[in-house]
């Protein structure tokens, strides 16, 4: 994938008043939600370059006995963090939403969820909490989160949450994202990650998307396409930028290395900053169900003749390329539609390397379309 950030030539931020955002994971709304709602929904109609929005950023439950408003011992370990938590993140808003069971009538319920968030605000207070940092809301037995018909169930609905949000400048990113070779724009699935960010996007059509990220941060965006290879990328959000993506077709014949695959020293064992390439392998194979593939290693040894197959060297490459195979076996790809191999030294694109740069893409493991189903 190339990506390029170059400035948006149009004249200021171009004006949609109904501009459609794709989200994926869509839960059922609940009145927990509506705080950071509230304050989207106008940013959204007037489509702005840039705009402010709370982000949850951690919760904590206190429960209730039942009929009763007094704090259980336990809440003291729960609500003694608070205040660290807050002094770290200047501007941090807590929502509390205090709630009950359904025995009772609808009146003394929504009354005993006032009580309960009045203990919760008070002990708060009294760890020196700012009464500007809090936002109550108390909704009786309206909303429980589990069914009313067992005791179990009916101790998780007697509580107060706290949700904690912090403002955020957030940022359209606008983009497209095309095919390689014949700039043809494609739809795909897009994954937007940041140090304590994540969401997740589909493109229209034709691979245009416009989405919300946080402002003047380093993000880093993984795309998805069906028949194409799959790419990551790291770049700052900033303004005045339009991120255009372009992906290798992924047909017979075609391949691929697999990036930011580093192992520990002449061994098969992949360190732990390489990780997270793995599920993006496995989403690759899930977005094209109909794709063969041969997972392929090589080794670096410039100025040498090719390793016998017997030898450690070509095992080492066999063995790099079998991890990442074994991964996909366990996550359940068919065995039918993946293999691998080891090559030794025998195909490394420089064979007389003399940089380190050159020496890296000697040492990699490949992805290798070899055949495809049908569709």
């Amino acid at each position: 994938m190339h990506i390029t950030i170059q400035p948006d030539q149009s004249a200021g931020p171009k004006r949609d008043p109904f501009p459609v955002i794709a989200y994926s994971g869509f839960k059922p709304f609940n009145m927990r939600f509506l705080l950071p709602l509230l304050l989207f929904l106008p940013a959204m109609l007037r489509s702005q370059a840039t705009f402010d929005s709370l982000t949850l950023i951690d919760s904590r439950v206190v429960y209730f006995d039942f009929g009763k408003a007094e704090l259980r011992p336990e809440a003291d370990s729960v609500l003694a963090e608070i205040p660290a938590t807050v002094s770290n993140r200047p501007g941090l808003k807590i929502h509390l939403t205090a709630h009950t069971d359904a025995i009772g009538q609808d009146e003394s319920n929504e009354a005993l969820s006032r009580e309960r968030a009045a203990s919760v605000r008070t002990a708060l207070l009294a760890l020196g909490l700012p009464d500007s940092t809090l936002v109550v809301e108390t909704f009786g037995e309206s909303i429980p989160v589990a069914e009313n018909d067992s005791e179990e169930g009916r101790q998780l609905n007697r509580r107060v949450t706290l949700d904690f949000y912090e403002a955020r400048r957030m940022r359209y990113l606008e983009g497209q994202v095309r095919d390689e070779v014949t700039g043809d724009g494609i739809q795909a699935d897009i994954v937007l990650r940041g140090k304590d960010f994540q969401d997740s996007l589909r493109t229209d059509t034709v691979g245009k998307f416009r989405h919300p990220v946080p402002d003047n941060t380093v993000i880093g965006v993984d795309v998805f396409a069906k028949d194409h290879f799959f790419e990551s990328e790291m770049f700052k959000v900033e303004e005045g930028v339009v991120v255009n993506m372009e992906l290798p077709s992924a047909k017979e014949g075609e391949v691929a290395d697999i990036s930011n695959l580093y192992f520990v020293g002449n061994q098969a064992i992949l360190l732990k900053r390489s990780e997270p390439e793995l599920p993006k392998v496995l989403r690759f194979m899930e977005v094209n169900p109909h794709l063969r593939i041969e997972i392929a290693g090589h080794i670096n040894r410039p100025n040498s003749p090719p390793v016998p197959k017997d030898s450690w060297n070509w095992q080492l490459s066999e063995a790099r390329a079998k991890l990442i195979y074994d991964y996909l076996l366990q996550n359940n790809v068919d065995s039918t539609r993946i293999s691998y191999e080891g090559y030794g030294n025998t195909q490394m694109r420089y064979p007389y390397a003399r940089s380190e740069r050159e020496q890296a893409l000697n040492r990699r493991v490949e992805i290798r379309v070899i055949g495809q189903e049908k569709k």
